[in-house]
């Protein structure tokens, strides 16, 4: 099965987002989202931690229609009420004043669930390798590819074909 990259696909706080599956659910029970909170939630969630702009959002999301901010603005109040987010001291989208908005949840790992794999890290093999571990702080989000880029990894070492950074 190939899975793809710019599909949003994590787990954070209570929540478990899947793109693909048009699915979001808190504690394993279904959030009701109208479709265009979701595709906010979901544009965010692929870039965590950075900036999404406005215009960036509205392109993605409403796809070059004419709309204005004020519906981005409603989709971000509605986003906000299902995950039960302040805006004043948020948890998961954080404002950045008149440019945009960041998805600011940090990525569960941990005990995975039946539909959604967590990523666990091989913290020695990051430490041994900073290559490696560039790689896994790229890939967080995404645990199948953070899983097959340790999968190459393994492989690479076991073959002596990745020096020891630490020699």
């Amino acid at each position: 099965m190939t899975t793809d990259p710019s599909v949003a696909r994590l787990r954070f706080e209570r929540f478990e987002l899947d793109e693909a599956e048009a699915r979001l659910t808190c504690a394993g029970e279904s959030v009701a989202l109208a479709p265009k909170p979701f595709a906010v939630l979901c544009a965010l969630a692929r870039t965590p931690g950075r900036l999404v702009t406005k215009n960036a959002l509205l392109d993605l999301v409403w796809g070059h229609r004419f709309v204005t901010e004020s519906v981005l603005k409603s989709a971000i109040s509605e986003l906000r009420a299902a995950l039960d987010d302040d805006p004043k001291q948020p948890r998961c989208i954080e404002t950045v004043s008149r440019r945009g908005y960041r998805f600011i949840a940090a990525a569960m790992s941990g005990a995975p669930s039946q539909s959604m794999p967590a990523l666990e890290p091989d913290l020695a093999a990051e430490r041994t390798h900073p290559a490696l571990a560039a790689l896994m702080a790229l890939c967080r989000s995404h645990a199948p590819l953070a899983d097959l880029v340790r999968a190459l990894a393994t492989t690479l070492e076991r073959e002596q074909l990745v020096p020891d950074c630490g020699t």
